[in-house]
């Protein structure tokens, strides 16, 4: 038997995309498994930019993954993990602003609960009758205190009827990547769900 046919391939890299009002943290508990796996990882932090708006943000994506690129001397093929918002940042990524060009080679997209096609909570959060009411209950639990969607740039992005959304829904799902999806919840309200930074 030859060295070659006993040679087992590199784990392909995984990048992991956050979702809204969250932090690379909430990856620790799947980083630490990647790594015991041996497989290498890097985890795109998008927290400071809460003002900008999901189109910008999927530009940084592409910047980071083109530096960590360079730094890891990786050419190949990489896993995106997103959890709900990240994902909508990383189908921009590579459906809008890499739909032609296909620079960034993926081999699979890994979606946790994505609001593929926007996100009703973002809606009724600007509905002005059950949008107070509906974040004074999730205060705390999913969004923060003195909370305002209407100045929130992502939540206005991930509206069903945004341009955001519209331009996603047009652009279509890339070929050349496997697209995986997991459905989550947290049914029991419990704030370690978003574990704190």
């Amino acid at each position: 038997m030859s060295a070659r046919a006993t040679m087992t391939p590199a784990p392909v890299p995984v990048i992991l995309v956050h979702g809204w009002n969250s932090h690379p943290g909430a990856w620790n508990r799947l980083g630490e498994r990647l790594d015991a796996a041996g497989i290498p990882s890097a985890r795109f932090d998008h927290s400071a930019l809460r003002n900008a708006d999901l189109a910008m943000i999927a530009r940084e994506l592409g910047a980071f993954i083109a530096g960590w690129r360079r730094q890891n001397d990786h050419a190949g093929s990489v896993d995106l993990v997103c959890h709900s918002v990240g994902t909508c940042i990383t189908r921009y990524l590579l459906e809008v602003l890499d739909r032609e060009a296909r620079q960034e080679p993926v081999r699979q997209l890994i979606a946790l609960g994505p609001p593929n096609n926007g996100s009703a909570l973002a809606e009724l959060f600007v509905d002005p009758d059950q949008g107070p009411a509906l974040i004074r209950h999730l205060t705390g639990i999913f969004v923060p205190p003195g909370f305002d969607p209407a100045a929130d740039a992502i939540v206005q992005d991930v509206r069903p009827g945004s341009v955001f959304m519209r331009r996603l829904r047009t652009a279509g799902v890339r070929p050349d990547i496997i697209y995986r999806i997991i459905v989550t919840a947290n049914p029991s309200g419990d704030p370690a769900f978003f574990p704190p930074v």
